[in-house]
């Protein structure tokens, strides 16, 4: 059974108003009963809530609905002393965090494609370490950046893995996982260099270690190539990691076309354990009630039959 919507508004007015610490204490005994019991580990990024100032106490309404894990990619923008509170937020909600992003300058200084890039790439890499270290979470976002237009995309794709390899022996004796996210060239990141999940799958394979692995983005892939319960069905043995929004807006589900009670049913069917990142906006822009819409999208989609 789902939280009481009137109830959780009127909380989150207070937490609004400066009380996000009574509403913590308040919201999770009162609704412990009442919390949603998820078949998946869905997790809402760290903007949803945004009515509630800090984004550390957001943990604590996320937790309030059934939510179990969260993601947050801007970790890296913070200091490690900032990190170390939300690892202690983490710690006391029981929660696992998703995704950071490793290298977000990937797009012009830090990618994996060009071979003199690679250095500041692996040094993005290393810095993310120290960060997983602190909260203790499981995955970080690696990006390819763009293509080159010289030379051909096979050596591309050849220095790309070559890339990976070295991060992997960057993270290896640490439970980090890099997931490599292919992202699309039609809509969102025209240029970018890695976009279907078949070569993802390639690259993956070519790489060959269990600390590199996909980043599988409903929405992009959705946008790339569709066909979508088929693919991941096919290329499962190397997902480390989902993420999700609908098509088109990239908003919560049941806003666009993607049928994700058909699809949650198949990951879970699949035998997934791992994290689904909500790498989603709101349809409703204020908060918190664009935020409780993007939740019971997710209650809903998730009342698939096992």
């Amino acid at each position: 059974m789902m939280i009481n919507r009137r109830d959780f508004l009127k909380k989150n007015a207070l937490a609004a108003a400066g009380v996000a610490a009574g509403l913590a204490a308040t919201g999770r005994s009162a609704a412990a009963a009442a919390k949603h019991d998820f078949k998946l580990l869905y997790a809402p990024n760290l903007g949803l809530m945004g009515n509630i100032e800090d984004p550390i106490d957001r943990l604590d309404a996320y937790a309030e609905w059934g939510f179990r894990a969260f993601e947050f990619n801007g970790l890296m923008n913070w200091d490690y002393a900032r990190a170390e509170k939300l690892r202690a937020r983490i710690d006391k909600l029981n929660m696992t965090m998703g995704v950071f992003v490793a290298n977000p300058a990937g797009w012009d200084k830090a990618g994996m494609v060009d071979p003199e890039q690679r250095p500041a790439f692996l040094e993005q890499v290393r810095k993310a370490v120290s960060y997983h270290k602190i909260v203790g979470n499981r995955w970080c976002t690696v990006i390819t950046g763009p293509g080159m237009d010289q030379p051909h995309r096979g050596l591309q794709r050849a220095w790309v893995v070559e890339s990976l390899k070295r991060a992997a022996e960057v993270v290896d004796g640490t439970e980090l996982i890099l997931v490599v996210e292919p992202l699309n060239n039609l809509v969102n990141h025209p240029g970018y260099f890695l976009a279907r999940s078949d070569e993802a799958y390639e690259i993956m394979k070519a790489v060959d270690s269990p600390q590199v692995k996909i980043l599988f983005d409903i929405y992009h892939q959705q946008i790339t190539e569709g066909n979508l319960i088929a693919n991941i069905r096919t290329f499962y043995d190397e997902i480390g990691y989902f993420q999700l929004a609908d098509v088109p807006g990239r908003h919560e589900p049941g806003t666009g076309e993607i049928n994700y009670r058909n699809v949650f049913q198949a990951i879970y069917k699949l035998g997934f354990k791992g994290v689904l990142g909500l790498e989603l906006s709101a349809s409703l822009r204020q908060d918190p009630e664009g935020s409780i819409k993007v939740f019971e999208s997710i209650v809903e989609c998730d009342s698939f039959t096992v």
